[in-house]
């Protein structure tokens, strides 16, 4: 009879936790800072590793000068706190990195392991995530499809799928707050926070799709602000002028300059596009306003060319544009078929999202687990109630026909057409802007995490503010 041994136990492996991701994160972050100091370190710095970052360092700093036995004492406490989330393994290597770095003289090639991360230059709740969040929901969509929307399901319908569309974001902003006050959040945003929640596997596929959207999306926003200054300045049939070289290869350049340009504002660093991005919000809020007050002051017309019937504030029209009533063929219809809620639906959700804005700059933020919530609620907040604004003064100055004829009402309809046109090409050129920059630090993440072999190089910043860029790897 052969004997058991039933006194050996394995204990089964578990996955590490978004906390101890994130303090592996802040350790990896010491060695990559440790390498561009420009002073060999103390001895105090060389026997302490994890002591050397200044949050740890500032509450001893007072008890360093009364004696080595008090301090050797202190390092012992915090290494036993260290040692519970990171692994032994990681806590030697983070010695070693550290020991290399005060005897080494030569530069790290560009894109290594050691590597530049900035963190002194940020942004704030407000100008980091509130304004790419309502820059990013007030999508052009609302200039070009809210009549034909609001033609088909009435504003019965079309309140109804807004407010389950706003319903779906609120939910998707309180998942990404939960995750993003779990623990400390850096750079890369939505891939960020999900691969330190998921793990490395899932996150890094997921990641990369998501640039290569980013990445796409960014192109088909340029053709969409080319598409729209030929709308009103092209040279066969502009509605304002007739001066823009009109082809598929003069599209193709403006769409390629706007690409440029944009890429040039970016790469000024996430100062300059904070500042560009409150004078398009400024621009979109004056645009987005003019709709109601045209309703309410513009005098009833009638263009029997453009098939326009505007009857300003009125009771009998508010009354016909109530219910729903569907139709086939309208002006800006994809199909042949009658249009439904799921059709209808699926032009208007994409019009409410844009969430992901604020979450995108998380490495440019001072306080991102405040940030995050607090700026996307708000945003959110905001565009949900200029949105019904927007919806109930088509609704009561606009006639039914018009909508199922004409798909550029808002603009035909308004005070002033120069100003809707600067709200379109405000929201056009952000969402360029914010898909350059969203991109490159989603790629600058994912470069860091070591995930896709040859992508290191992509990784590197600066020390201010982080930026991506190859000027400062040479």
């Amino acid at each position: 009879m052969t004997h058991v041994d039933t006194t050996r136990r394995t204990l089964p492996r578990t996955r590490s936790n978004f906390a101890t991701r994130t303090a592996r994160d802040e350790s990896e972050r010491l060695h990559r800072r440790s390498f561009v100091q420009q002073s060999p370190p103390s001895v105090e710095d060389e026997e302490t590793p994890l002591l050397s970052h200044s949050r740890l360092r500032q509450p001893y700093d007072d008890n360093f000068r009364h004696g080595a036995q008090e301090t050797q004492a202190k390092q012992g406490l915090v290494t036993k706190c260290f040692s519970a989330i990171l692994p032994s393994s990681h806590l030697a290597s983070n010695n070693r990195h550290k020991r290399h770095s005060s005897t080494a003289t030569s530069k790290p090639r560009p894109g290594a392991f050691p590597r530049p991360v900035g963190g002194t230059d940020k942004l704030g709740t407000f100008a980091g995530v509130f304004v790419p969040v309502t820059l990013n929901v007030l999508s052009i969509l609302m200039f070009l499809r809210f009549g034909f929307l609001l033609g088909q399901a009435g504003l019965v319908g079309m309140m109804g799928m807004l407010v389950a569309a706003y319903t779906i974001n609120l939910l998707t902003t309180l998942s990404i707050s939960a995750v993003a006050t779990n623990g400390t959040v850096r750079g890369g945003g939505a891939y960020y926070l999900i691969s330190r929640s998921l793990g490395p596997e899932f996150g890094g596929s997921i990641g990369i799709v998501y640039y290569l959207g980013s990445v796409f999306n960014t192109s088909l926003n340029a053709v969409g602000l080319i598409d729209c200054l030929i709308e009103n300045f092209g040279s066969k049939g502009g509605n304002m002028g007739e001066w823009l070289p009109q082809s598929y290869w003069w599209q193709f350049l403006w769409a390629t300059v706007i690409l440029v340009v944009c890429t040039l504002i970016c790469l000024a660093g996430s100062g300059l596009f904070a500042r560009c991005s409150n004078g398009l919000l400024l621009v979109l809020l004056v645009a987005t306003i003019s709709i109601p007050l045209s309703a309410a002051f513009k005098p009833p017309f009638s263009d029997p060319k453009e098939d326009i019937v505007f009857t300003g504030l009125s009771m009998r029209t508010f009354t016909q544009n109530l219910l729903p009533h569907f139709t086939r063929g309208a002006a800006g219809s994809v199909g042949h078929h009658r249009e439904s809620f799921q059709d209808l639906f699926g032009i208007l959700f994409p019009a409410t999202g844009g969430i992901l804005a604020g979450a995108s700059m998380s490495g440019d933020l001072k306080h991102p687990s405040k940030a995050i919530p607090k700026g996307t609620l708000y945003g959110l907040g905001l565009t949900f109630i200029l949105y019904t604004l927007v919806i109930f003064a088509m609704a009561a100055s606009i006639a039914r026909e018009t909508f199922y004829k004409n798909t550029n009402v808002i603009q035909l309809t308004n005070i002033s057409g120069v100003v809707v046109l600067a709200g379109e090409m405000a929201t056009s050129l952000f969402s360029v802007l914010m898909g350059v920059i969203g991109s490159a630090k989603l790629l600058q993440a994912l470069s860091r995490d070591h995930l896709v072999p040859g992508l290191s190089v992509f990784g590197q910043g600066t020390k201010k503010s982080d930026e991506v860029g190859f000027l400062h790897c040479a």
